[in-house]
């Protein structure tokens, strides 16, 4: 699957215009990350002191600081490391749920004790984005962890789940 680019906003004609200022919101933070801003640029997108998140496969990850880390890393591991949104909805104003994209070939570093050898990741997760005022508070994202691991050879693509109750 080759990288996917953002899906136009304009094109989410299901959303009010508040829904749509919020996934602007995150597209605005996604694309802080694929340019490397960790700095302030990215601690403008969220309320640092308030913020969680929320990952079954990241439990480590609960402050804004620790999350922090996660693209940071990803960023330097996996360039061009990019993200983009290919869908979102809402619920209410303060709420929305995007459907996400993440591209990037393992040439920086190691990954879950895999060296690199240029193994390519495209990753679609799911994630729940809550706001307060203009700025995120919480996030809780589900990702295709397995598929990652196949990409960067730490399982074999022959391990993936078939039907279990056969």
């Amino acid at each position: 699957m080759p990288m996917k680019e953002h899906t136009p906003v304009e094109q989410m004609t299901h959303l009010t215009e508040k829904q749509k200022e919020r996934v602007k919101h995150w597209i605005s933070l996604q694309d802080t990350l694929n340019n490397g801003k960790f700095g302030e640029e990215m601690d403008a997108h969220i309320d640092t002191e308030k913020f969680t998140y929320g990952n079954p496969n990241r439990p480590d990850l609960g402050t804004y600081w620790e999350w922090k880390t996660s693209p940071e890393q990803l960023y330097h591991t996996f360039p061009p490391s990019k993200y983009s949104t290919l869908d979102a909805t809402a619920k209410g104003d303060d709420e929305i749920w995007v459907y996400c994209h993440h591209y990037g070939l393992q040439t920086g570093g190691p990954y879950m004790g895999m060296e690199p050898k240029g193994q390519e990741i495209n990753t679609l997760w799911f994630s729940i984005v809550k706001f307060e005022g203009d700025k995120i508070v919480h996030i809780y994202s589900i990702a295709d962890v397995l598929g990652m691991m196949i990409a960067v050879g730490k399982l074999d693509e022959n391990m993936q789940p078939v039907d279990p109750y056969k």
